[in-house]
């Protein structure tokens, strides 16, 4: 009797992933060919299965396809394969959650101080997309807060002291995840750099404070560089 399975090697990728789906199949000698499908969802037409690849059976019980997770929510694909009766058998569908970075400046902030936005940052000679404290700011402190609602499990930058504050200047920058404190940096100074990737519990509120903290007659500018989230259930 015909049938065919599919199972994924996992349930959870990152956008670029490579992601391998592997049928098997029952009463494979009468079997011709095994074609893959996903499940289309467009914002304009009707959702529909797509043919998006195919191979020959030639009496194997097991087969397997390779796809890369795209910057979608989910991916959802099952198989079919055809007999030489003519019939053909379609497997239960299988889902895959796609993560994927999603810039920091893509979140309107419910909540900011004067002085901070989104823009261009130079940090230790390389230019970012930032979201952060801009240079004609004189202030000591500046705050942003922003709702990921509960659909981001990781955020990332690259940090350090702006190129142009002044020479022995200092500064930090302390993230909070629903009120509560998650990361205090070390004292940033101008021409250092770091990569920092925080792992988030899905918070509902997302805080950032970046706080100049040179000394009198100094002025320096705590930096983040191409900030994002890691997320899914965002709209694409």
């Amino acid at each position: 009797m015909g049938g065919v399975s599919l199972s994924t090697s996992t349930k959870n990728a990152e956008e670029g992933d490579r992601v391998r789906l592997s049928a098997t199949l029952k009463a494979r000698a009468a079997a011709t060919t095994i074609t893959l499908e996903r499940w289309s969802a467009p914002y304009f037409g009707s959702s529909s299965w797509e043919a998006v690849d195919a191979a020959k059976v030639r009496g194997r019980r097991e087969i397997a396809f390779d796809v890369v997770a795209p910057p979608v929510n989910s991916e959802r694909y099952r198989v079919s394969v055809a007999y030489n009766s003519g019939k053909s058998h379609r497997s239960r569908p299988v889902t895959f959650t796609v993560w994927r970075w999603i810039a920091l400046s893509d979140f309107e902030p419910y909540y900011e101080t004067s002085g901070v936005g989104p823009g261009i940052v130079s940090i230790n000679g390389q230019q970012y997309q930032s979201w952060g404290p801009y240079y004609s700011s004189n202030a000591n402190s500046w705050e942003a807060r922003f709702t990921p609602g509960r659909n981001c499990k990781a955020f990332a930058a690259v940090i350090g002291g702006a190129d142009p504050s002044d020479d022995g200047s200092t500064g930090t920058i302390r993230l909070t995840a629903d009120d509560n404190l998650i990361y205090e940096s070390a004292s940033l100074t101008p021409g250092m750099d770091q990569r920092i990737e925080i792992p988030l519990a899905l918070p509902y509120r997302f805080g950032i404070v970046y706080d100049d903290t040179s000394a009198a007659g100094l002025r320096g500018w705590p930096a983040m560089g191409d900030p994002g989230f890691l997320c899914t259930g965002v709209p694409t």
